[in-house]
Order: structure tokens, then sequence, then C-alpha cells
């Protein structure tokens, strides 16, 4: 019930859900043209808000600087790969392909080959309500076992592979990788996901009594595009004033990220 619930209601206050309901109150419940005027000047307003890349941005960045990038100095006795890169190989696809954030699996990938660890566990499952009997072939298809494909095209040998499919959430591939990782006698890991996702990730898998070296990648901002993100000239003064569909999906990642960190923390699971 929570993954169903944590999956349905963060739509309800994202920015098109919310543009959904006061346009639905000014239809139903606003009878004068002074009061569906005022509606619609909320709408606009919000619009202009949340489809401004400052709110958005400054999440973001804030989000993915909640742990330094690693280092390269310190090993661990596995590499952890949380789920959310890859899309099915189904048709007309021809291999698994990537998403936005797919860089963890490439990342990963050099970690492995530079030594930071021997094994690398790859963790996830697809959302059978949601998204069906996710099917690869003839067999039913995971974003661990996903990962697993593509990183063994990239050279990665079988035998360092280790495939948990059982989450269908973060808190839930923390549980399900640490009993893995216990069973093997694993202790210290490099968790590898988005950074935005990080500050959710870390401190889940930390709760299992596991010792977690953040590798965070998948970075919407580095330093540089950053200083010219907030540039403010001739050049670049539209995109203060402008609302755009990307600033909105900006903002609703970054809220998703706090609404689960949150939520988490009052559950008592981070």
């Amino acid at each position: 019930m929570f993954v169903y619930l944590s999956k349905v209601l963060p739509n309800l206050v994202y920015p098109a859900g919310l543009i959904m309901f006061m346009t639905l109150i000014g239809l139903i419940f606003c009878r004068s043209a002074r009061a569906k005027n005022c509606v619609l000047w909320l709408i606009l307003i919000f619009v202009l808000v949340t489809g401004n890349k400052l709110p958005g941005g400054l999440l973001i960045r804030k989000l993915e600087q909640a742990y330094p990038a690693y280092d390269g100095t310190q090993t661990a006795d596995a590499i952890v790969v949380l789920g959310g890169g890859t899309i099915t190989k189904s048709a007309p696809r021809q291999i698994v392909e990537v998403n936005g954030g797919g860089d963890r699996i490439t990342y990963a990938v050099k970690l492995y080959r530079d030594g930071a660890a021997d094994k690398l566990l790859l963790g996830g499952s697809y959302i059978r309500w949601r998204d069906g009997e996710v099917l690869s072939g003839d067999a039913v298809s995971s974003p661990a076992s996903e990962m697993a494909e593509l990183m063994k095209m990239y050279g990665i040998p079988e035998e360092a592979l280790l495939i948990q499919d059982k989450s269908l959430n973060t808190a839930e591939e923390a549980a399900e990788d640490a009993k893995i990782l216990k069973e093997l006698g694993i202790s210290r890991i490099i968790l590898v996901s988005s950074a935005t996702h990080m500050r959710r990730a870390v401190p889940l898998f930390e709760k299992q009594g596991l010792e977690v070296i953040p590798a965070p990648t998948d970075y919407s901002f580095s330093d540089r595009e950053w200083e010219n993100f907030l540039r403010f000239d001739a050049a670049t003064a539209y995109t203060f004033f402008i609302p755009a569909i990307g600033n909105m999906e900006a903002l609703q990642n970054a809220v998703k990220e706090y609404l689960g960190y949150y939520v988490y923390k009052m559950r008592g699971w981070i």
C-alpha cells in the first residue's frame, strides 16, 4: 500500500496536479466572472513561479551538494548501484537503453575497472501494477537485470555481478541489498546513484548498519554550468522570466526527493 500511495499521491502536489486542481476550482466553484478571473490570475502566477528556472534549480543544486564527489581514493567490498537508469529492451529497441539516470551505470563500470571494489550489486524491480509484467525476450526484466546486461556488454565479468530484483523503491532496495551484503560479510560499500538522490539514499543504507562511501553521478550542474545558470545579462535575461516545462520538471524532481526524504524520516527509515 505504501508503494502505491508513494507513487500516486505526490502527483497531486506536483505543478501539473496543482494546476489541474486550480482549474477545476475555477470551473466548478467560481460562479462570478470576478472569481474566475482571480483563479486565472492565480494559475498564471503559479505557472510563472514554477516555470521559472530558479526554484527548481536552487533546490536541485542544494540536493546535489549534500555529499561531495567521490575522490577515487577509498575502496570498499562492493559497489552498490541503485536502479532507475535503464529502459527495457522491447521491440523495436534492440538493446537495453539508458535514460537520464544512466550515468550511474557507466560510472559504476569505471569504478570497478579502477579497482574500487571487486563486486557490483545491482538492485531494483519494476512495479507490476503500474508497469505490467515487463518482459525482455522470454524473461521478466528488472532494472537490476538490465543493468547487468549492459555491464556485461561493457566487459564486466558475470561473476562480479550480484542481482537483487525484489525492491520497488529506495527504502526496499536498501533493505534487500543489505540482506545480500550481510550474507556475504560485506559491510563497507560505495553507493552509486544520481546526485539528487544521495541525500535520501545514503542514510537509508547507513540505517541498515552499512558503512557508505557516496559516489554521486548524473549531476544536473557542473560548477561552471551553475555559474552560467545564474548569469544575468542581455543574452540570458529571458531565461529568468519566460516559463518552461523543463523548469517545472526540475522543480518536480526536487520536490519528489524532499518529500521522499521527509516521509522516510517520519517513518523512521532514516
